[in-house]
C-alpha cells in the first residue's frame, strides 16, 4: 500500500500495509488523533487503496477507481459525517450505513465507510455501529474517525484495530508546507513550531486562522498556573470568554502541554504538544496533581461544546487549574 503525500507515523503506515498486502485488512479501523493530524486524508488514502485496481501498487491514482475514488464519486466508497458541534454520529447517519452495508459492492471488491465520530457520539448511535462490526457484512470496511478511541464504548474498541496519529517532524511538516502551500521557508518553520508539526492547524494559521494566538495564551496559562495568586492566569484567560472557538483551541493545546508534562515526570521522551518548555515547567508539580490536568482541560472543552457560559467557564477554570 502506497501512501502519497502522508507524512510521518511510519509505524502506522507499515502496520497497514502489511495487512493489505496479506489479503487481511481489517473490517474495522479506528483513527485516532488530534485535529489537523491526518485522519481524513489517511482514510481516504486506505479507500482509495481497497477501491484500486492495481493490487500491485495500491492505490495508484490512475485507474478509473483511484480517479473517481479521488473525484469523490467511486460508488463502493461513503463517507459517513457527523452532526452537530461536536462532529458526533447521529443515530440517523448510523441507522442509514446499517441498512446500506448489506448491499454487494458495485465496482471494488469492498463497501468501505469513512465514519467521523466526532468527540462525542452517544451511545444509542454507537450501539447500532456496533452492529455492524460485530457482524460485518462481507466485504464491509468501516474506518473510524475520532480524536480519542477512549470516548467510544469497550465493544467497539475490542472490535477494531486502534491506529494513532501523530504530526510529522517540524523540519518535515514545514518542507510540505513550503512545497504545496506557497509558504515561505521562515513563516514555514515559525508555523510548525507553533503548531507542533501539526499540518492541518498550519495550513489554518497560514489563512488566517487562530493556531498562534492560542499557543501563547495556552503556554502563558500554563506558566501563570506557578504564579502566587491567581492573577496572572485570570489576565492571560481573558481572550477565552468572548472567542469560544479559540477557547476550544487553547484547550486542545492545553491538554497536550498537560500531557506531556505527565509524559517528561514519567521520564518519557515522545512529545505531543509543540511546548516542552511550558511543559517541563510543570514538572515541579507532584505527580498526583500533574496527573489530574488532562483530565481538567477535556471537561471543560465538553462543556463548552454543550454551549455553557463562555465567562463562567473561564473563570472556573482558572480557579481550578489555580487549586
Amino acid at each position: 500500500m502506497e501512501f502519497p503525500g502522508f507524512l510521518g507515523n511510519q509505524e502506522v503506515k507499515q502496520s497497514l500495509s502489511t495487512a493489505f498486502s496479506s489479503g487481511r485488512f481489517p473490517h474495522a479501523v479506528i483513527l485516532q488523533g488530534e485535529k489537523g493530524c491526518g485522519k481524513k486524508a489517511l482514510a481516504a488514502l486506505i479507500a482509495k487503496a481497497l477501491a484500486c485496481r492495481n493490487k500491485e501498487r495500491a492505490p495508484c491514482g490512475q485507474c478509473p477507481s483511484c480517479i473517481r475514488a479521488a473525484a469523490g464519486s467511486h460508488p463502493d466508497i461513503r463517507v459517513i459525517q457527523g452532526g452537530g458541534a461536536t462532529g458526533a454520529l447521529t443515530v440517523e447517519a448510523a441507522k442509514e450505513m446499517l441498512e446500506d452495508a448489506y448491499r454487494m459492492p458495485e465496482e471494488a471488491d469492498y463497501n468501505i465507510y469513512i465514519v467521523h465520530l466526532g468527540s462525542r457520539t452517544l451511545d444509542p448511535a454507537q450501539n447500532k455501529l456496533l452492529k455492524l462490526i460485530e457482524e460485518p457484512p462481507k466485504g464491509g470496511v468501516f474506518l473510524m474517525l475520532c480524536p480519542s478511541a477512549e470516548s467510544l464504548l469497550p465493544t467497539i474498541r475490542s472490535r477494531a484495530q486502534v491506529f494513532t496519529l501523530r504530526p510529522p517532524e517540524e523540519k518535515e511538516a514545514a518542507q510540505w508546507l513550503v512545497e504545496n502551500c506557497g509558504a515561505s521557508s521562515p513563516r514555514a518553520q515559525e508555523l510548525a513550531r507553533l503548531c507542533g508539526g501539526n499540518i492541518g492547524r498550519m495550513r489554518e494559521e497560514l489563512e488566517g486562522g487562530s493556531a498562534g494566538q492560542a499557543y501563547a495564551i495556552a503556554v502563558e496559562m500554563a506558566d501563570a498556573m506557578l504564579a502566587a495568586g491567581g492573577h496572572r492566569l485570570l489576565k492571560a484567560c481573558a481572550p477565552l470568554q468572548k472567542n469560544r472557538a479559540l477557547f476550544q483551541e487553547v484547550l486542545g493545546r492545553l491538554e497536550l502541554i498537560f500531557r506531556d508534562a505527565c509524559a517528561l515526570r514519567c521520564k518519557g521522551e515522545e512529545l505531543l504538544g509543540g511546548a516542552p518548555e511550558a511543559a517541563d515547567k510543570l514538572c515541579v508539580l507532584p505527580m498526583s496533581r500533574l496527573i489530574l490536568l488532562p483530565e481538567i482541560a477535556e471537561s471543560y472543552r465538553q462543556k463548552l461544546e454543550r454551549n455553557a457560559n463562555g465567562s463562567l467557564l473561564a473563570t472556573c477554570l482558572c480557579a481550578e487549574l489555580a487549586r
